[in-house]
């Protein structure tokens, strides 16, 4: 009896605090509904656009580099403070010739990508098999009969009353 109470007071509490906090709630699911919405978007355009996998390329890129960092210091002529910036260790005096470095690597890492795209892709790619590389061919010992021979995967047209030569 008294653990039938306590669920009845812990629904009731949760009620509460959910209608306490319900606009919160809501909005956070009307911002997660449209970046959902946003992003499909974006990959229905993405399926338009020949040059998509060359953006997302660099985009990946730029997550892996770290960003252009500022700091403060006192000019060694007039002791004012004089901002400078910082990327991968070495100093800048403008924001743009950091940003040029760090653009210049996000290509460099773009161009090793697609250097060895296509190893990667040939290691990748084995023995063809009817179903394509969803589904891998099946050993030699396991081939069924009706399986055509020499590694073919081309299953030919049959008309109703054709045979095969």
């Amino acid at each position: 009896m008294l653990e039938n109470v306590l669920t009845a007071f812990v629904a009731i509490v949760l009620a509460l605090v959910v209608y306490r906090y319900r606009r919160v709630i809501v909005d956070g699911l009307r911002r997660f509904d449209a970046r959902n919405a946003e992003r499909i978007a974006e990959q229905e355009a993405d399926r338009r656009d020949p040059q998509a996998h060359i953006r997302h390329t660099l985009m990946s890129a730029g997550e892996q580099v770290e960003a252009v960092s500022e700091f403060q210091v006192s000019d060694a002529r007039l002791g004012t403070p004089v901002t400078r910036y910082v990327f991968e260790g070495k100093h800048y005096a403008t924001r743009w010739e950091a940003e040029s470095a760090r653009a210049q690597r996000i290509r460099e890492i773009a161009n090793r990508y697609y250097a060895e795209l296509p190893r990667a892709l040939a290691e990748r790619t084995g023995t063809d098999s009817v179903r394509g590389s969803t589904e891998p061919p099946k050993p030699a010992n396991e081939a069924s009969p009706q399986q055509q021979p020499s590694g073919s995967n081309v299953v030919p047209f049959r008309r109703g009353n054709e045979t095969l030569h």
